[in-house]
């Protein structure tokens, strides 16, 4: 003897139910489900950098020091017990490839937040189709003046801008050099006329009057007609707005042809490639320095082991404002809510943090307050001005 059919089990347990009863099945439905919580597992943070090309170099430390610190976080439980999770992108330092797969990432991924960029052109993609979308851009590596500016309202910015760069380098040259009469070579690419134009702008404030602007385009390697249109004006100090290869370059040649005045240059020449490059002819350059150890105390050192311990290689510059730029937004993640307008706020309010690059916080144009920092190649080393007397 067989027992009931599927059908004849369904029918009978439903006949246990009076109308009210069955009616009322939705709305039990309704009332156990949202009483579940179905938060995402993980917080997606986009990241978009030229992870292949030109600055692959630099940009592959740069997402060392974003892994390390996701790693620390989740490590730590995550936020609010959720990991954080990134979804790397490689740019290839292409302008369609990067509109591409940022728009991946905020429509298809959807990342909460997006962290990234390197030069003006591949920042200015990603911020534009941040803002269209209304999703939070961070950027710790693209320093060009024009980054938070404009009426961005979902772009902030984690490492000191050229601007703040520019200022600390003229004031400096005039101070302690007595320079009224500095020189610019400036690459086209990187910086570009417009960054050569805030620098002009900048010298006028502190005294200074350019004797000549010079520009040359990527790929060059003999920088000698350059070099003679600034000793023909003759220049008390050379400033040089150009990537580390090429800065080292125009120094060489610069001090081949006998020039013997100050040369000073933005961050990118504090970076090892330029050192290594310029060789002896490095030493004395005057620069900004983007990554001080010492101004971050116990969390450099943390961060300095961890990741020598990690990818048994020193740390530089770029993992380290890489590394800063997650455990930024880790802080505006920390109330939990992954909501894009929910963490724009959140990091609008972001006034003061204490990092491994030292003290940090957002003006109300989302731009770093932190003031640049100057430094004195010295045995191949970047030193702080202040401690030069040191070594």
């Amino acid at each position: 003897m067989t027992g009931p059919g599927p059908l004849q089990k369904l029918k009978n347990f439903m006949s246990r139910f009076d109308s009210f009863q069955l009616l009322s099945l939705p709305l039990l439905f309704l009332i156990v489900t949202s009483s579940i919580d179905f938060k995402p597992a993980e917080m997606v943070i986009g990241v978009v950098l030229p992870l292949t090309g030109e600055y692959s170099s630099r940009a592959a430390n740069h997402k060392n020091g974003l892994v390390l610190a996701a790693t620390h976080i989740n490590n730590l439980g995550g936020i609010g017990s959720r990991k954080i999770r990134l979804e790397i992108c490689d740019s290839m330092s292409s302008p369609e490839r990067t509109a591409e797969i940022t728009r991946d990432l905020i429509y298809d991924t959807g990342a909460t937040a997006i962290i990234g960029g390197f030069s003006p052109a591949n920042t200015r993609i990603i911020q534009h189709l941040a803002e269209k979308a209304q999703v939070p851009f961070l950027t710790g590596i693209c320093t060009h003046f024009e980054t938070t500016s404009g009426g961005a309202n979902y772009t902030f910015r984690s490492v000191t801008d050229d601007q703040r760069q520019f200022e600390a380098l003229a004031e400096y040259s005039t101070k302690r050099f007595n320079s009224k009469k500095p020189a610019l070579i400036y690459d086209t690419d990187l910086y570009g006329p417009d960054s050569a134009q805030k620098y002009i702008e900048t010298c006028t404030k502190f005294g200074q009057q350019v004797s000549a602007a010079v520009s040359y385009r990527k790929g060059a390697l003999n920088f000698r007609k350059q070099i003679d249109t600034v000793l023909a004006t003759n220049p008390d100090s050379l400033i040089i707005l150009a990537p580390p290869a090429d800065s080292a370059m125009i120094v060489r040649q610069a001090r081949e042809a006998r020039f013997a005045h100050l040369i000073l240059g933005a961050n990118q020449m504090a970076s090892p490639e330029f050192i290594d490059l310029a060789g002896v002819y490095s030493g004395s350059v005057i620069t900004t320095l983007p990554f001080n150890a010492r101004l971050g105390g116990q969390r450099a050192d943390f961060f300095l082991t961890e990741y020598f311990d990690h990818y048994s290689t020193q740390a530089d510059a770029d993992a380290a404002l890489g590394y800063e730029s997650l455990m930024v937004m880790a802080q505006a993640l920390k109330s939990g809510n992954t909501d894009r307008q929910a963490v724009r706020n959140a990091l609008a309010q972001l006034h003061g943090w204490e990092g491994v690059t030292g003290s940090g916080g957002f003006d109300n144009t989302g731009n770093q307050v932190k003031p640049a920092e100057i430094a004195i190649i010295k045995d191949r080393q970047s030193i702080p001005v202040n401690l030069e007397e040191l070594f």
